[in-house]
């Protein structure tokens, strides 16, 4: 009996180290082809002289859609329309970002005597909206004239920071595009991962004490301060011979990692059975 257990114990260790071989395999090849394409890069932006100086950076924050709907809405900005108004209906919304920038006026009130032969309204920058001219020998000596203004948004968004650029054009001056501070960015990285939330699932479970033993298990995980990354749960292993009752302090998702399967958790944590002798738990699992 211990002879087959002890066999079927190494099977499984052997098993569980050729998944996590594979898997770190994948991951140390994943990991150096960021690493190339973070150094290519880096590389790229070392050459490059900065350019813009009214570019507005901030910290991308993490949150549910329905959470960053409710905090960038608006009376004038309704934001769950934008999302109703796609096309296509997404399985998912990545990113949710708004701007805001108040561009003001040079001279908002001009007082004359006299009209003068010409006055152009200007905004912040100099950037012409607006002219008058007066000329009391033409047929029709007033001429309002008023101008277009092109608006250049540029958004680059990431998991940690994200910016942004904001550049304007008068009909006046069409090829000089002016940068203008931008005053408010928000930008949400959204999350469908609650923090707390009951997962159920099943697997297999090493149990390292005196007497090591190889069990069928299944666990409850509750937080998950990320997608892949589970913080205690609970765990009920079993075999025709011993239950036992324990606690798992983390878990992650190995199959973050693999090429094909999407969900495959390795979780440790501690454990007593029924006589309320400790061992430790090291498993393999899928959830439900």
């Amino acid at each position: 009996m211990e002879l087959k257990l002890s066999a079927r114990i190494q099977l499984a260790l052997l098993g569980i180290v050729a998944i996590l071989i594979l898997t770190s395999g994948y991951a140390i090849g994943a990991k150096i082809e960021k690493d190339s394409a973070s150094r290519s890069l880096s590389e790229l932006l070392s050459s490059k002289e900065k350019l813009y100086e009214e570019v507005a950076v901030v910290r991308t924050q993490s949150a549910t859609l329905e959470q960053s709907i409710t905090q960038l809405s608006d009376k004038n900005t309704e934001l769950l329309d934008l999302v109703a108004q796609l096309q296509t209906r997404p399985d998912k919304v990545r990113y949710v970002t708004v701007t805001e920038t108040v561009i003001e006026s040079i001279d908002s009130v001009v007082e004359t005597i006299e009209l003068p032969p010409t006055h152009v309204f200007l905004l912040q920058n100099d950037l012409a909206v607006a002219r008058f001219t007066y000329d009391l020998k033409a047929e029709l000596p007033y001429t309002f004239e008023t101008y277009d203004l092109t608006f250049k948004n540029s958004v680059i968004l990431s998991d940690q920071n994200s910016s942004a650029l904001l550049q304007i054009a008068s009909s006046a001056d069409p090829e000089n595009y002016i940068e203008f501070p931008i005053d408010s960015l928000e930008v949400r990285l959204i999350s469908n991962q609650p923090l707390f939330e009951p997962h159920i699932g099943a697997g297999i479970t090493l149990s390292a004490s005196s007497s090591p033993d190889l069990l069928g298990s299944i666990f409850l995980s509750f937080l998950h301060p990320h997608k892949n990354v589970d913080v205690f749960g609970i765990r009920v292993a079993a075999t025709g011979q011993t239950v036992q009752l324990g606690l798992d302090l983390a878990g992650y998702n190995i199959a973050a990692h693999a090429p094909i399967i999407t969900d495959l958790w390795v979780h440790a944590g501690v454990a007593i059975n029924v006589n309320a002798a400790p061992s430790g738990h090291l498993s393999l699992g899928t959830k439900f």
